[in-house]
């Protein structure tokens, strides 16, 4: 059925006679908008910010990476810090050294396994950090005095 000009007339005469809609936005539309600017702003610097705090020690940062390479490389490595400051990590068996460095102001002498899984264990030479314990999942030693993780006293 074809339509008539007729109707295509009255058509336009009733579309004319409904109101247009306007251009902006709505209160409920800018009110939305707020709260998605309000929500980012406070979630992104978050977002932003380092996981742990920077004042770590690098004997901490050093077992993190070691724990990294292990996980990556599907293998357990060995992690030896002498009281010097002088490490080395090496794979499972000590023959095949992977990396070799210095960090500064050593705690004490360390010797870590790190297996696949990224779990620690103190290794059979290894000494113990004074005055904290050591969380064999974390990777990180506990500080006795504070309770806090991290950094070695």
């Amino acid at each position: 059925m074809l339509t008539s000009p007729d109707r295509l007339r009255d058509w336009g005469t009733v579309r004319a006679l409904l109101p247009h809609p306007r251009a902006g936005l709505t209160l409920l539309e800018l009110l939305v908008v707020l709260a998605i600017l309000a929500i980012t702003t406070a979630v992104v610097p978050l977002a932003w910010r380092p996981s742990r705090p920077t004042s770590g020690s690098a004997l901490d940062a050093l077992i993190q990476a070691a724990r990294r390479d292990a996980i990556r490389r599907g293998e357990e490595l060995r992690l030896r810090v002498d009281a010097d400051g002088a490490w080395v990590l090496a794979a499972r068996d000590g023959t095949a050294i992977l990396e070799t460095g210095r960090i500064a102001s050593p705690t004490a002498a360390v010797s870590l396994r790190v297996d696949a899984l990224g779990t620690c264990r103190p290794g059979a030479s290894g000494t113990a950090v004074a005055g904290a314990s050591f969380d064999m999942l974390a990777c990180r030693y506990l500080s006795s005095a504070t309770g806090a993780v991290g950094e070695a006293p």
